[in-house]
């Protein structure tokens, strides 16, 4: 599966990882291992990991022109489902839409929605800069929630990369931004409002959003826009309606977010194949055995139910 991208080169470099450079800045790094679907199954086993549950990376398919996004999300799709065939008993995966294009993405949810393999929906932060709160976006948003299919977000490049130079700051800090102004906007935007059901996993255990609930909710109080199109503050929607992976891998950070939000909201990530996070990071939480054990497994159980043995 090999599309050109304007402006982007390849760097080898000696070090562990190799480079995707966009315009001359860094972009995204890779390495062998990630084109080896052996590396994952044992890396699980050296781990103590059952099922992995793979999603698409930056930059998804929204960066390439309608034809070949839509051509890209259903190939990506079937290989979703094939993967689920080589390894049925520890991979699942994310279904690609080919947003911002809501009538291609309708009809890419049906005919994937009940794919074997396909657990939930993965998205983007941004679709080629359009946001999430987008109401062009709301048949989407509505049929994903019918379906009651969980939808997992991993950041792109915030519109504002190029404004980011040297220190890989596009990945470094664009991209936790670039996540906590998807779900700020998808919450001021009311889009938890009209979808109650929509369960939206948010990436690196939130980025900066949970240590922003108490600014966001002011915002809520005291300016009319930020009330528009929501009856309740932010915070009510952060502990009802979002979920959050482990991977932001801070001891610290991950207590103070599941003090903020609640254990059931969490779940462990290893950010692979980019980190290679194993158990121990969550092992070493102060929180109970049974806590941990949420985390570990219990909550995904509850959250994807019978999708997991499919």
């Amino acid at each position: 599966m090999r599309c050109a991208l304007p402006g982007v080169t390849v760097k080898t470099s000696p070090d562990r990882f190799s480079y995707l450079l966009k315009d001359g800045k860094t972009w995204l790094p890779f390495r062998p291992e990630m084109f080896d679907p052996d590396h994952l199954i044992r890396e699980m086993d050296r781990k103590g990991i059952d099922i992995s549950i793979l999603s698409m990376n930056t930059p998804s398919v929204y960066v390439f022109e309608p034809k070949t996004r839509i051509d890209l999300a259903r190939r990506l799709n079937d290989s979703i489902a094939a993967r689920y065939q080589r390894n049925p008993d520890r991979v699942r995966g994310f279904a690609t839409l080919p947003l911002p294009d809501v009538d291609a993405s309708l009809i890419e949810l049906e005919r994937i929605k009940d794919a074997p393999g396909v657990v939930g929906i993965g998205v983007g932060s941004n679709f080629d800069g359009v946001a999430l709160d987008d109401r062009r976006l709301e048949p989407v948003w509505a049929r994903i929630a019918a379906l009651g299919l969980p939808v997992s977000e991993h950041p792109m490049l915030p519109t504002f990369a190029e404004h980011l130079p040297n220190y890989a700051l596009p990945i470094r800090v664009g991209f936790p931004f670039d996540t906590t102004l998807c779900v700020t906007r998808m919450i001021y935007g009311g889009v938890f409002e009209r979808h109650p059901t929509l369960a939206f996993i948010v990436a690196h255990t939130g980025s900066a959003f949970i240590g922003l609930l108490e600014r966001l909710d002011h915002g809520f109080q005291l300016f009319h826009e930020c009330r528009e199109h929501i009856t309740r503050p932010p915070s009510a929607f952060a502990r009802e309606n979002l979920y959050y992976d482990t991977c932001a891998f801070s001891k610290s950070f991950i207590e103070m977010a599941v003090g903020e939000i609640g254990i059931g909201r969490f779940m462990f990530g290893t950010d692979y194949p980019y980190i290679i996070a194993d158990p121990s990071y969550i092992e070493a939480l102060d929180l109970p055995a049974a806590d941990k054990d949420r985390i570990f497994g219990g909550n995904a159980q509850r959250l994807f139910a019978n999708r997991l043995a499919l």
